[in-house]
């Protein structure tokens, strides 16, 4: 496979499953709009599409890391079926009307083993310029990457210790810090029934809300949100212009004390975290 020469196919490894989980679906998903764009370019024009086949293969490496780390058999499978289809075409042992005819009829099956589109990826047509750009994320995503932000995994492992040691106290069930697409960078807590990557995407997505909200009353954002609960209460904000820092505490944790803790902390994050790329 043209991904494992480029040496990506350790790419997850010393990652969390949570974190795999959250970069997989925009994977898959880019997987699927580049292999229809490829198909459609077979039909009209086989002698010219090498550049697709090219990032077919290094997604479908991208793709066989995250499967293999999650020990998802039945995803390596249809990873492994793809990538048989496509060296039997690059090596000229199938047509390209013996491929597109196959290769389609796979389609539905990989479309529901990566679940629903993401909304970050919205329902564009397949452009190359769009594609190009999803593929962009993707080769973020190989170098640590989240979205248009580097996060490496050294960062990772300092930004969860600084929760530990600095943030983390009596009171709070767990600590998130993500990215304004809804990408998972750092998890700490307790709560271990808790659905972090979900959490992750709806969090992000209510921000996105306010921030309009914010805007229709003159302010640019909110750069805190809190939500009350019977038992526990959920306390939201902003660090810097890429993250999120989203905290889960006993309704008996003083909130002032809270805040001022994060404060301290959003403070620290911002130096510690990388900026976005331009």
């Amino acid at each position: 496979m043209a991904g494992e020469q480029l040496g990506v196919k350790d790419i997850f490894e010393g990652a969390e499953k949570v974190e795999i989980l959250g970069k997989l679906p925009i994977i898959m998903w880019t997987y699927l709009d580049t292999l229809r764009s490829a198909l459609k370019e077979l039909q009209t024009n086989p002698d010219d599409c090498a550049q697709a086949v090219e990032h077919l293969q290094s997604l479908l490496s991208v793709m066989k890391s995250a499967a293999m780390f999650l020990a998802n058999t039945q995803l390596q499978d249809r990873i492994d079926e793809h990538d048989s289809l496509l060296t039997a075409l690059v090596d000229g042992q199938t047509s390209p009307n013996q491929f597109v005819n196959t290769v389609g009829g796979l389609i539905p099956e990989l479309e529901r083993l990566a679940g629903p589109r993401p909304e970050s990826m919205g329902d564009r047509s397949l452009t190359n310029g769009f594609i190009k750009k999803a593929i962009r994320k993707v080769e973020h995503i190989k170098r640590g990457r989240s979205g248009d932000i580097v996060v490496s995994a050294d960062i990772l492992q300092d930004i969860r210790a600084f929760l530990i040691t600095a943030v983390m106290m009596e009171g709070i069930s767990s600590i998130m810090v993500i990215d304004n697409a809804g990408t998972l960078i750092a998890h700490v807590g307790d709560k271990v029934e808790l659905d972090a990557v979900s959490l992750a995407a709806v969090a992000a997505a209510n921000f996105a809300a306010t921030e309009k909200i914010a805007r229709l009353i003159g302010e640019q954002d909110f750069v805190l949100l809190f939500y009350k609960g019977h038992n526990e209460s959920f306390h939201f904000s902003r660090i810097g212009k890429g993250y999120i820092i989203v905290t889960i505490f006993n309704n008996s944790l003083s909130l002032g004390l809270l805040r001022l803790r994060i404060a301290e902390g959003v403070q620290e994050l911002e130096k510690r975290l990388p900026t976005l790329e331009d």
